[in-house]
């Protein structure tokens, strides 16, 4: 992570006002999302889990990434506008690799965020099942 320190430390003034624009634009995007929707489902990661000899994930499906963590831009763009979200490990079977669904809601529902991700776990199965030993 020192590459990420260093990366920020060479910012401007400047910038960080053309990101903060940038990031705007964004927000009203997801605004625009909920217009028509309660919620949004999404992949809580762009990779299947990799194994432990790997130490970073460097491309996706052959396309280089930029940094050791763009394989989480999927996420790190909710956070980046500030939306509500709860992420849930999804339902397998046996013998498959596990994978996380995040559930991003709009600014404001935390509730109904939470009641949802309830019904989900209940209804669907998508909870935490611990490997056997």
């Amino acid at each position: 992570m020192i590459w990420n320190i260093e990366a920020g430390a060479k910012l401007s003034a400047e910038d960080y006002l053309n990101a903060e624009r940038r990031r705007t634009v964004i927000y009203r995007s997801f605004c625009e999302l909920f217009t028509g929707a309660d919620f949004v489902a999404a992949p809580a990661a762009s990779v299947f889990p990799w194994p432990n000899q790997i130490s970073d994930v460097m491309a996706i499906d052959g396309t280089a990434l930029e940094t050791p963590i763009d394989y989480l831009a999927v996420t790190f763009i909710v956070s980046l506008v500030g939306f509500p979200v709860l992420t849930l490990p999804a339902r397998r079977e046996k013998n498959e690799l596990p994978f996380g669904i995040q559930i991003i809601a709009p600014p404001g529902c935390e509730s109904r965020l939470f009641a949802f991700g309830r019904a989900i776990e209940n209804e669907l199965g998508f909870s935490h099942r611990r490997p056997p030993l």
